[in-house]
């Protein structure tokens, strides 16, 4: 029965969708970006076996040892362009959201102890998700005005890295901070004890907010002259309950951030001509919100409550960077990461079409003298979907989403 009830809303979703629109911000692969840094951002994410700004603890806290003094700055637009197409027997109809417009920051900080250790800390602003009808498309009982659901996640990362044999081999340790806000309104139809494990704690609760915490720690060697290898493992970041919506997410509010690892390797083929490769695996399996299949035939918020039934995730990121002389350094990258949502759960997902598989990208550093340098970067995702049933009778729906990102940074070298 209480299957019956959550895939009842979810069909009314898809309808809501056919009526309005909504605007959902999300990253790349997955829920994660395709890169971190403006420079990384324009080989495609790379970051593993090479580190060229103070953003690089967010990829690999080994790539900081021996690095200059440095301050990073940047500001991203993200664009993302989602449709939902509705066939049933009445007939079929596509809806294309509202184009929502959103700047992500990002801050880093690198200090120089001596020629072989550093210290720095990175902040890495993350939107996790928005949305916002303005009808209410999950409310039977007449009671709400609007339907949304707001996710901010920000990382806090210090990080000590230093380098040993001869300065071959860098090895660096991060904690990480995290904090997250997530408010939940008009989903009047889950507010039932048929639904949920508690109907007061499903949504209209304002805003929560929870802190955590985790760890990350890499490695790069220089196995060849010019050939550079690294890896790194992040944990699982635990973060506190969200205890105004232990109704709505499995276990009771819970809502880690799922743990990372990979290995890469870089190489410097002329001077002016570096090649970069990395493999990521993202374990959204750590996280039973996120990936507890939609079709549970349980209550929302119990432990195995229904989720949003992301599978783990293996990426692939490639990038190319080529010095032409006058300060000026080129960079194209490409990213191929695969989609966590399975057919069985896209109903879920209208809210969360994380379906991207391809990312094209370009970008440039124009250094001005030995301390001023201003970096651009460019991403294209062109449009991927997935089709599933969304009720008993045959109607099916297909999520679909292209993105474009613009990256602008700014550097300052002490």
């Amino acid at each position: 029965m209480e299957a019956r009830i959550i895939r009842r809303s979810l069909v009314t979703i898809a309808v809501g969708l056919a009526m309005g629109s909504a605007g959902v911000a999300h990253a790349t692969n997955g829920y994660f970006a395709h890169g971190y840094g403006t420079k990384a951002k324009g080989m495609g994410g790379v970051g593993m076996a090479i580190s060229q700004d103070s953003y690089a603890p967010a990829i690999n806290p080994a790539g900081i040892a021996g690095m200059e003094t440095r301050i990073d700055g940047s500001l991203a637009y993200f664009r993302p362009e989602r449709s939902v197409t509705i066939d049933s027997q009445m007939g079929s109809m596509k809806v294309d959201s509202d184009s929502k417009n959103f700047f992500i920051p990002s801050l880093g900080y690198v200090q120089k102890i001596d020629e072989n250790r550093s210290w720095g800390i990175a902040l890495m602003g993350n939107g996790g998700l928005n949305t916002d009808y303005a009808a209410p498309l999950f409310d039977e009982t007449g009671q709400a005005t609007s339907t949304g659901v707001n996710l901010e996640q920000i990382a806090i990362i210090p990080t000590y890295a230093q380098k040993f044999a001869d300065g071959r081999v860098s090895v660096g340790f991060s904690p990480i901070i995290s904090y997250q806000r997530f408010e939940a309104k008009g989903l009047e139809d889950f507010k039932n004890p048929v639904a949920s494990v508690d109907e007061t704690r499903v949504s209209d609760n304002g805003t929560d907010s929870t802190w955590g915490y985790g760890a990350q720690i890499g490695f790069q060697a220089e196995v060849a002259d010019g050939v550079t290898l690294g890896g790194s493992y992040r944990s699982k970041i635990r973060n506190s309950d969200f205890d105004d919506y232990s109704g709505l997410f499995a276990d009771g509010g819970s809502f880690d951030i799922p743990s990372t690892y990979g290995l890469g390797i870089s190489a410097e083929v002329t001077p002016a001509v570096t090649l970069s490769a990395d493999y990521v695996r993202i374990n959204y399996s750590d996280v039973d919100a996120i990936s507890n299949p939609s079709t549970n035939q349980t209550q929302l918020g119990s432990p195995n409550g229904p989720g949003f039934g992301w599978r783990d995730i293996n990426i692939i990121k490639l990038g190319a960077q080529f010095e032409t002389g006058n300060d000026w350094t080129w960079r194209v990258g490409y990213n191929r990461g695969q989609n966590p949502i399975r057919s069985r759960d896209v109903a879920f997902n209208i809210l969360a079409p994380g379906v991207m598989e391809d990312h094209f990208t370009a970008g440039f550093t124009k250094s001005f003298g030995s301390q001023h340098e201003l970096s651009f970067a460019a991403m294209y995702a062109p449009s991927n979907s997935v089709t599933g049933f969304i009720d008993e009778q045959g109607t099916t729906a297909k999520i679909e989403m292209k993105q474009y990102e613009l990256e602008i940074g700014y550097a300052y070298r002490f």
